[in-house]
């Protein structure tokens, strides 16, 4: 498709986009008008450098039928929070160190402020 807007010969072209930080940004614009801000049910914030466990989790959440989202920038944990009730994002789980050591992660109500620590064992009897 690249060949048709140039004289080269192309052999592949890509493109990738955050569809999510897009949307943000567009509703937080007022470019588009949006009835919920996100389609996640949970956000993952991980507060570690090794992303391997909060992948995990979020990929047996989304097994599970729960839409996630892994919160990826580098920013303080405030910023982070201020994301997920920005977007109505209903539940944070939050991973540390300390969290992985003990076989556990957090989770937040960001409704009630509510927060719980879950075992990773326990993760397929969540509902959200």
């Amino acid at each position: 498709m690249a060949e048709y807007y140039t004289d080269k010969k192309l052999p592949g072209v890509g493109i990738s986009i955050g569809l999510t930080r897009l949307f943000y940004k567009l509703n937080e614009l007022n470019l588009i008008k949006a009835d919920k801000n996100s389609v996640s049910d949970v956000l993952i914030i991980p507060m570690l450098e090794d992303l391997t466990i909060p992948i995990k989790l979020a990929t047996k959440l989304r097994n599970n039928g729960v839409k996630t989202e892994i919160y990826l920038n580098n920013k303080k944990l405030k910023a982070k929070f201020k994301y997920a009730d920005k977007l109505k994002i209903p539940y944070v789980i939050i991973i540390g160190e300390d969290e992985i050591s003990q076989n556990k992660f957090k989770l937040k109500d960001m409704n009630t402020g509510e927060e719980k620590e879950i075992l990773f064992d326990d993760i397929d009897s969540l509902k959200f």
